[in-house]
């Protein structure tokens, strides 16, 4: 059986809905993966680099999960990918420990997906806007899988019944396409 590890960038875990609801949906759908939430783990963004570089190793399955912000992961993400995928280790020369592992982007957008088009606020796709995870990915010689995004997870209104209905919805939704994903 493939190990599976999911990193949580999220920075505040326990007061997300979108990506909470994700993976305790995902984690109910694959009690075997094994999920760090980085927030808990290190909120003073001190991580143990050692620790997390064996937690990956270990892995043959990496999920990096976390809300779209600002364009891109939170810092405390980027911290993880800045300090642990280090030259040596997840590239260069001798960097090779991550080679060949699958990786799977699981990622939240507040804004609708129709946001996300030319004609939208955005003005660009998502896809416009994550070939640096692609890059990341590529350097490291992760096996890159298709990202599993949901769009529109800003609820808005909690006392809207139907409003909550869709956005766990959506949630269950992004929770067995992940599932699906880390299967495959």
């Amino acid at each position: 059986m493939s190990k599976i590890l999911v990193v949580s960038g999220h920075p505040d875990y326990k007061s997300s809905m979108a990506n909470r609801a994700i993976l305790d949906e995902f984690h109910r759908l694959v009690p075997a993966a094994d999920i760090v939430y980085l927030d808990a783990e290190y909120p003073d963004f001190n991580i143990d680099v050692e620790r997390e570089q064996c937690r990956l190793v270990e892995a043959d399955t990496v999920v990096f999960d976390f809300p779209f912000w600002w364009y891109s992961a939170p810092s405390l993400m980027h911290r993880y990918f800045e300090q642990v995928l280090a030259h040596g280790f997840a590239y260069g020369s001798t960097g090779t420990a991550l080679h060949g592992k699958k990786v799977i982007f699981s990622f939240t957008a507040g804004a609708p997906e129709a946001a996300y088009t030319p004609e939208g606020y955005q003005h660009y796709t998502m896809e416009q806007f994550i070939p640096q995870f692609r890059a990341l990915s590529n350097l490291c010689g992760l096996d890159w899988q298709e990202p599993v995004c949901s769009f529109g997870m800003m609820l808005l209104n909690p006392d809207d019944k139907a409003a909550a209905e869709r956005f766990y919805s959506e949630a269950k939704d992004h929770a067995q396409r992940l599932a699906a994903a880390v299967a495959k």
